[in-house]
């Protein structure tokens, strides 16, 4: 037997579906030019993926070549439509650092995770895979949910598993499991 939602979790739940809803309805090529100049255009998948991405279709696999913009994949939905999260799974911190740097520059609220600021949270939420599997991250991806706050989870540069022995970063391999 199911227990009846509070009225805080109806709310939750329509104001998560309303931004949904928004998302559908976005000029994906108009935000582009907005965010990155009227010169910009998609390249190779990009469009396709980010449409898939604003029509909630999941789960969406996207393999692009370096320079490609993976990045534009998740950045420009949380550019469109504010007020959830995207949690963004990066396994090299250098690149947290750069995505992070690109979304302060766009006007994208990020932030780098960190244990010892739980509470803290943005559109875009960067995390490396040990953290992600930790008790800790565990409870802010369950808050999320649990306020229809999470949007998306996105792993990005997931090829260094592919291209990795079974003793690199053993945390990454064992991210699917506990993410689902």
């Amino acid at each position: 037997m199911k227990r009846p939602r509070s009225e805080w979790e109806h709310i939750g739940c329509e104001v998560q579906l309303r931004r949904f809803k928004q998302m559908c309805h976005v000029n994906i090529n108009r935000k582009l030019k907005e965010l990155m100049g009227e010169e910009a255009e998609f390249c190779g998948l990009q469009e396709k993926t980010i449409h898939a991405i604003m029509t909630g279709q999941s789960p969406i696999v996207s393999i692009m070549a370096t320079g490609q913009g993976k990045s534009m994949l998740f950045m420009l939905p949380a550019y469109c439509v504010s007020g959830g999260t995207m949690v963004v799974i990066v396994p090299l911190c250098l690149l947290q650092e750069d995505l992070e740097r690109r979304c302060r520059e766009a006007h994208i609220e990020c932030v780098q995770w960190d244990s010892r600021r739980p509470h803290e949270t943005a559109c875009i939420v960067l995390v490396t895979p040990e953290s992600a599997v930790t008790k800790t991250f565990d409870t802010y991806i369950n808050r999320l949910r649990s306020t229809y706050q999470l949007d998306r989870v996105v792993i990005d540069e997931c090829h260094v598993v592919l291209d990795s022995g079974p003793d690199f970063r053993p945390k990454l391999r064992a991210l699917g499991a506990e993410i689902v």
